[in-house]
């Protein structure tokens, strides 16, 4: 009776399959985490552009009714902004809506809205 000690040759291919699997897995994540953090990324970025750009609208104090758009310039490439300003009900009081958006593939984007009174 002789005792061989070793793997058999289909104990290492499960072994090698499921660590195949292992790795494609942990590489699907990776990849997803990096997407997750430039989504976050360009979230940050657009939400601080648009309060720069809300807060340059409120310096020029009561705004004119109508619609803006641009771009942020070369620092910002992707970024477009645009400010829509409308009435409400109150002579007195203006929304202000600035909305930033970025990139081809991404059609959301970041909004806020302020109500503007009229100093007297």
């Amino acid at each position: 009776m002789s005792s061989k000690i070793g793997f058999t040759l289909l104990e290492v291919l499960v072994a090698l399959a499921v660590l195949s699997l292992a790795l494609v897995i942990l590489l699907g994540l990776r990849n997803r985490d990096v997407e997750l953090v430039n989504t976050t990324r360009d979230l940050t970025t657009a939400t601080a552009l648009a309060r720069m750009k809300m807060e340059e609208t409120q310096m020029e104090g009561f705004p004119e009714l109508g619609e803006a758009t641009g771009e942020f310039g070369e620092g910002y490439p992707q970024f477009h902004w645009q400010r829509l300003v409308s009435s409400t009900p109150f002579d007195y009081v203006r929304e202000v809506r600035v909305s930033v958006k970025w990139g081809q593939a991404n059609p959301d984007g970041v909004e806020l809205v302020k109500y503007v009174f009229q100093e007297q």
